[in-house]
C-alpha cells in the first residue's frame, strides 16, 4: 500500500451527522493500524494528539484518529465547541455507532483489513474497552480510562433535578463554555446499560489490554485504572507525577511530546510490538519451509536449490541459526497476511521449481496445493502455471503476475 496522509476527511457517524477523521499510512507501513479514540470534551487535534500520531507512524504503524460525531465541533469548525446543541445530544451509544462507522472507513480504505490496535484516552478508553469482543481488534491500550459509564451520571436528587429540567451544564475549564448535557444521555444509557457495562466487557475480555494511568490524575482517579486492571487480571502501568493528559495541554506549542506522554507512548508501542517479532520470524520460516517442500517434491534437495534458499533467507533477514531450523524441525504453516506477499511467495515457489530445469507432476501438484492453502484463487494459480513456460526460469514479470491474480478476484 502506498503512503497515505489525509486530514479532515468526512465520515458519517451517529444520527447521520458528518464528522472528520485523519488517516496516516507511513511509507514503511508494518501492516498494522492504530485507531485513536479521544476523550470527553476532546477532539482529534487536541493538544499533543498530532504529535502522538507522528510518534506511532515513525514506528511504521498506520494511525487513524477521528472526532466523535457529537463532540460539539463541526465539519467547518472542528476545534473546540461551536455546536453546543450537538454536544448536549451526545451519548455513549452514539460513540459506539461512530466507532462502527470508522471501521467502515477502514474497510473501504484498505484492500485487506489490517490488524487493528486501539488507544482510548479517558472516556475514549471506556469506549475502547467496550470493543474488547470485536474480532477485528487485536490489542487495546487505555490511557487514563474511565472504569464505569454509570458513575459519570448524577445520582439522587441531582438525577431527579436533571430529569425535571431536561438538561444540566458543566463548565469547560479552558474555554469557559457552559457545556449542556441533555437528560436523553441518561435515557440512552438506561436503554443500553448491558452494552455499556465496562466491567463485564473487561471480565469477559480475551483481548490483550494495557492499562496506563497518571499518578496524579484528578479528572479520572487512578482507582478507576486499578479497577479496570483487576477486572482484566492485569497490572496498571503508573506514570509517576503525571496528570490526566500526561502533562500535555491545549494548545501545545512545543514540537516535542512532554516526557510523561512520551513515556506513555513508549509503553504502548512496546506492548503493541510484544510477540510480534516472534510471529514475523515464524512466518518467514514458514515461507522457507514451503520452498524446501517444493524442492524435495521430486528428489532430495540439490545444491543449487540450497543456495537459492540461502539467498531468500538472507533477503528475509533470517539468521543462519534460524535457517537451520527449517531442516531440523517441523515448522508450523503461517501464510503471509497480505495477498501481495502471498503472490510474491508463489513466485518464489515457481523459481524454486525451475532451478533444476525439470518440472514433475508431483511438484505441480504440490505447488497447486500450496496456492490453495495460501488462499490464492485456483483459477489464477493455474493460469500462472500456464504462463510460466513463456518466461526464462518461470519468472513472470511482477506486473503481469499481479494482473493475473487481480483478474481472478472473486
Amino acid at each position: 500500500m502506498q503512503k497515505i496522509h489525509v486530514t479532515n476527511q468526512l465520515f458519517t457517524g451517529a444520527s447521520d451527522r458528518k464528522s472528520l477523521y485523519d488517516l496516516n499510512v507511513p511509507e514503511k507501513w508494518n501492516g498494522k493500524l492504530i485507531i485513536f479514540l479521544h476523550g470527553y470534551m476532546g477532539y482529534k487535534d487536541w493538544g499533543c494528539w498530532n504529535l502522538v500520531e507522528d510518534y506511532f507512524t515513525q514506528e511504521n504503524y498506520a494511525f487513524l484518529k477521528y472526532n466523535v460525531s457529537h463532540n460539539g465541533g463541526t465539519v467547518e469548525n472542528p476545534i473546540d465547541f461551536s455546536d453546543l446543541a450537538a454536544f448536549g445530544e451526545n451519548s455513549y451509544t452514539k460513540e459506539i455507532i461512530d466507532f462502527e462507522a470508522i471501521l467502515q472507513v477502514v474497510f473501504q480504505s484498505f484492500d485487506e483489513v489490517p490488524d487493528i490496535y486501539l488507544i482510548g484516552h479517558s472516556r475514549g478508553g471506556g469506549v475502547a474497552l467496550l470493543q474488547s469482543d470485536n474480532g477485528f481488534v487485536k490489542k487495546i491500550a487505555t490511557w487514563a480510562s474511565i472504569a464505569s459509564i454509570k458513575d459519570r451520571f448524577p445520582t439522587g436528587e441531582n438525577l431527579k433535578g436533571w430529569e425535571l429540567v431536561g438538561v444540566y451544564y458543566r463548565e469547560n475549564g479552558r474555554t469557559l463554555q457552559q457545556m449542556p448535557h441533555n437528560y436523553s444521555q441518561y435515557e440512552s444509557f438506561v436503554a443500553n446499560e448491558k452494552r455499556l457495562d465496562v466491567e463485564q466487557y473487561c471480565r469477559n475480555s480475551t483481548t490483550p489490554t494495557l492499562v496506563i494511568h497518571g499518578e496524579n490524575d484528578t479528572s479520572v482517579p487512578i482507582d478507576e485504572g486499578l479497577r479496570i486492571a483487576r477486572w482484566l487480571k492485569t497490572d496498571v502501568t503508573v506514570i509517576l507525577g503525571a496528570n490526566h493528559t500526561f502533562d500535555s495541554t491545549q494548545p501545545w506549542k512545543d514540537a516535542r511530546l512532554p516526557e510523561a506522554l512520551k513515556e506513555v507512548c513508549r509503553f504502548t508501542i512496546d506492548f503493541f510490538n510484544e510477540n510480534e517479532v516472534n510471529d514475523e520470524n515464524q512466518e518467514k520460516l514458514s515461507l522457507l519451509a514451503q520452498l524446501v517442500q517444493i524442492a524435495e517434491a521430486d528428489a532430495a534437495l540439490r545444491e543449487q536449490e540450497f543456495n537459492f534458499l540461502s539467498i531468500i533467507a538472507r533477503q528475509l533477514g533470517v539468521s543462519p541459526n534460524e535457517f537451520n531450523r527449517i531442516f531440523e524441525e517441523n515448522i508450523d504453516y503461517q501464510p503471509p497476511k497480505f495477498e501481495a506477499d502471498r503472490i510474491l511467495q508463489f513466485q518464489r515457489l515457481l523459481l524454486m521449481m525451475h532451478i533444476d530445469q525439470s518440472i514433475g507432476e508431483e511438484e505441480l501438484r504440490c505447488i497447486r496445493e500450496m496456492g490453495i492453502r495460501m488462499g490464492l484463487n485456483p483459477a489464477a494459480t493455474n493460469k500462472v502455471l500456464e504462463r510460466m513456460h513463456d518466461f526464462d526460469n518461470g519468472l513472470i514479470p511482477p506486473n503481469e503476475l499481479m494482473a493475473i491474480f487481480q483478474a481472478h478476484h472473486n
